[in-house]
């Protein structure tokens, strides 16, 4: 988000003409960086954030409120202290530079008034909200900078506060006047450097973004240096030039959000021609939410992705990892029935075996002509040797059998896990998201639920006894209390719903197309929703979602049966994953997928299976693109 010079400048203008002379009612801090004033003025309520977040620094009047925590950090308690009910005086932003300071009327207990002062530094990594007195000097900061963190400029209480060094570039109004008598307002030791990148060095407050667009509008190319310009390009660079710094010095601001695929990209103080498909907006502080609250639902999404994802991929490596031991078991006892024979050999040729022999060499074995030599064990008689061979061969075979048991339940439990990765994978929402996470929560419930069965199952309560032989009141009470907390517990496990419903489209025809979120809503869709006579869809051989195609009765198109296919494919593992917000530029890709199709009364529940686990029988296939439709929950 371009938060340069010029922007913060025209931002402190537009604040100044809302806030001068607001009183601040309460102040909030939500999270490490953010600080928020509830202020009110002309009998307005405003929600002013002041934020130090190194990845997006600004100060902005916002509609959306965050939860706060129970205890105040310092910080905002010492903001409390000193400007509960204090008023505004002034929003400034000194020499273009991407600060703020706001300076504020505080009254104390004695009823003397004093001016103090905070100040906004929107510098990336170096950001700070610095809080100072009437002497200028710092009461506190959000982040302390001290001696062995910066030897330049340090930012600790009782300090004087001084402002970062200056640039030593050109200002705006100098580069007006510049202009208007014919002269480029570039710096002599940026000349020969690229023209984007010699006003970037030469112009205090530019941003690249707007460099870039003032090349852009002069129709030059911004990695031509300034000597190979022609005469007539010097003018067109000097007409942008004074257009654009006319109206940053006249205060004429264009709040403009810019968008790329559909989704608010950037923003800018000023209306660029090169930074995308463009949206006025009425404020500066307008188009800042705009695209912040899209990034911070972009950044909440996939943190939410990467921990749930975290999760299934650390229970998928441990179940794959017991597979792979299990199948290890069952290479390992491929010689259980030679220990068979070893033993009956052993049996059947006893009469060889001398007292204190280590091996025994039968010539006959296992063709005649050819001879083999058994191990013994010492200390051991002849028949205790060969029953040794039969136990090692009933152990292997009771090995394999455990083996091929768990194989089984572990490869189970890793479709089951890959489905879900793959449903994160997929996941375009945040409902997508809850749903699954729901199914985790869900999961993990019925595993308790059923450890708790098979250990406590036959377990008694003995309550303890008084000395005649009876169950003391006291102990009764216990064991009732105990049992009404046991069901409490168990009623609130039960109570957990899935919060999100399953996604919903309409395709040719006007046809309902329903798609399960999770494999918990995929069983509920093909076997409790859909009706016998509506068509049911999935990715062939791969993971994917459930998709339904509601008929009512009714034969459906083949165009509608190609786009509840697509719908299917889209949701596949075959399909490259959308990280994002969905729109309708972002509905299609260039992926074929195989998709069977059949009636839904043709699909069958696996017995015990994991959910979302099917058969399915007398079905078609069809090749399609992975794509949504665009009458999304919109019918035709």
């Amino acid at each position: 988000m371009p938060l340069d010079g010029i922007s913060t400048h025209l931002l402190a203008h537009e604040l100044n003409s809302r806030l001068a002379d607001a009183r601040i009612d309460k102040i909030y801090q939500p999270s490490r960086f953010d600080i928020f004033f509830i202020v009110r003025n002309n009998s307005e309520n405003l929600k002013l954030l002041l934020s130090c977040d190194p990845q997006s620094p600004r100060v902005q009047l916002t509609d959306y409120m965050r939860e706060n925590p129970q205890m105040p950090p310092n910080f905002c308690m010492l903001l409390r202290k000193h400007l509960s009910g204090a008023r505004i005086l002034s929003v400034s932003c000194p020499r273009y530079e991407r600060i703020i300071e706001i300076d504020i009327s505080v009254t104390d207990e004695l009823h003397d008034t004093s001016t103090k002062k905070l100040i906004i530094e929107m510098m990336g990594r170096y950001s700070n909200i610095i809080f100072l007195n009437s002497e200028n000097r710092i009461i506190d900061a959000l982040v302390h900078v001290d001696n062995s963190t910066s030897r330049v400029r340090e930012i600790m209480p009782a300090r004087i506060y001084e402002a970062p060094p200056s640039q030593g570039k050109i200002t705006p109004d100098e580069a007006l006047e510049m202009v208007e008598k014919d002269q480029l307002p570039i710096l002599s030791d940026s000349m020969q450097r690229p023209m984007s990148k010699a006003l970037l060095d030469s112009l205090l407050g530019f941003s690249p973004l707007l460099t870039n667009d003032i090349c852009f509008q002069a129709k030059i190319d911004p990695r031509c240096a300034l000597s190979s310009l022609s005469s007539e390009q010097k003018e067109d660079l000097l007409h942008v030039c004074h257009s654009i710094l006319s109206d940053i010095c006249a205060r004429k601001a264009q709040p403009t959000v810019f968008f790329i695929d559909g989704e608010p990209k950037d923003w800018h103080a000023l209306s660029l021609q090169d930074a995308g498909k463009s949206r006025s907006m009425q404020t500066i502080s307008e188009a800042m939410d705009q695209v912040q609250h899209f990034q911070d639902i972009r950044t909440r999404f996939e943190s939410k992705r990467r921990t749930i994802r975290a999760i299934l991929t650390s229970a998928f490596n441990h179940a794959s990892k017991k597979l792979s031991i299990h199948e290890q078991d069952l290479r390992e006892t491929n010689n259980a029935e030679k220990l068979k024979l070893e033993g009956e050999l052993v049996l059947a040729y006893q009469y060889l075996i001398k007292p204190d022999d280590t091996e025994l060499t039968i010539p006959d074995y296992p063709d005649f002509g050819q001879s083999t030599t058994l191990s013994l064990e010492p200390g051991m008689t002849p028949s205790e040797q060969g029953q040794l061979y039969l136990k090692r061969y009933r152990k292997e075979i009771s090995r394999r059998e455990s083996a091929l048991r768990f194989i089984e339940t572990e490869k189970d439990e890793v479709s089951y896990l890959n489905s879900l990765l793959q449903a994160v994978d997929a996941a375009t929402e945040t409902d997508d998201l809850e749903a699954i996470d729901y199914e985790i929560r869900t999961s993990l419930n019925s595993e308790k639920e059923s450890s708790g069965k098979k250990d406590g199952g036959n377990q008694v309560y003995h309550p303890g006894k008084s000395k005649s032989g009876k169950a003391s009141s006291r102990a009764l009470r216990q064991a009732a209390k105990a049992a009404q907390d046991k069901k409490k517990k168990a009623g609130a496990a039960k109570k957990i719903e899935d919060p999100s419903l399953p996604r919903k489209y309409y395709v040719d025809g006007g046809f309902e197309v329903l798609s399960g979120r999770n494999n918990i809503q995929n069983d509920n869709l093909t076997f409790h929703v859909a009706a016998k006579d509506d068509l049911w869809f999935h990715a062939k051989n791969i993971p994917g979602t459930h998709v339904i195609l509601r008929t009512y009765g009714k034969a459906p198109s083949d165009k509608a049966k190609t786009e509840a296919a697509s719908v299917a494919a889209y949701y596949s593992r075959s399909n490259k994953p959308f990280t994002g917000e969905m729109t309708e530029s972002k509905t299609e890709y260039d992926v074929r997928v195989e998709i069977d199709y059949c009636p839904v009364s043709h699909v069958k529940k696996i017995p015990k299976a994991k959910p979302g686990m099917v058969i399915y029988e007398e079905y078609n296939t069809l090749l399609v693109s992975a794509k949504l439709p665009m009458n999304r929950e919109k019918k035709q």
